[in-house]
């Protein structure tokens, strides 16, 4: 029997929903709540799904949604970043400079996160307007000014 297109999608981008959760929360059973928060809506938005659009650029737009809604309903509390369930890199070096980056990127708005991560991830300038709902150019500007963000941050 043929699974649903829907869990396809989902199996498809599972590492996407978790990179964005990971950058989200700080604990394994926030990680894990917002997963399932993404998941239902996901399901609750797919009726509205078109083929014939990338399928990654929804499932982001709908999970990154989803978590901004997620970390306003929790207070905005601080958290404390952890290192646990990070896909990093074996060599020492390259994995202590990728938890730096994490710990710098966390300090700055959910709006510059969301952007930097897309950067990161390796979307387009075109694929990341679509996804945060601006234009190119103020992709390429915001992603100039959140590098010069991070520098700043390094150097404190």
């Amino acid at each position: 029997m043929d699974e649903h297109p829907f869990i396809k999608l989902i199996e498809q981008h599972d590492a996407a929903i978790g990179r964005i959760c990971r950058s989200f929360c700080s604990t394994a059973e926030d990680r894990e709540d917002l997963r399932q928060e993404i998941l239902l809506n996901l399901w609750r938005g797919w009726k509205s799904y078109r083929p014939d659009h990338k399928a990654i650029t929804w499932v982001y737009r709908v999970a990154l949604n989803t978590a901004i809604g997620w970390r306003r309903h929790k207070k905005r509390q601080i958290e404390t970043l952890s290192i646990d369930g990070f896909d990093l890199p074996d060599d020492a070096v390259l994995q202590e400079q990728s938890v730096h980056l994490k710990v710098l990127i966390a300090q700055l708005p959910v709006a510059d996160q969301r952007l930097i991560n897309l950067y990161l991830d390796g979307f387009s300038t075109e694929e990341t307007g679509r996804i945060m709902g601006i234009s190119q150019t103020n992709v390429t500007t915001r992603i100039g000014r959140i590098k010069e963000k991070l520098r700043k941050l390094n150097n404190i």
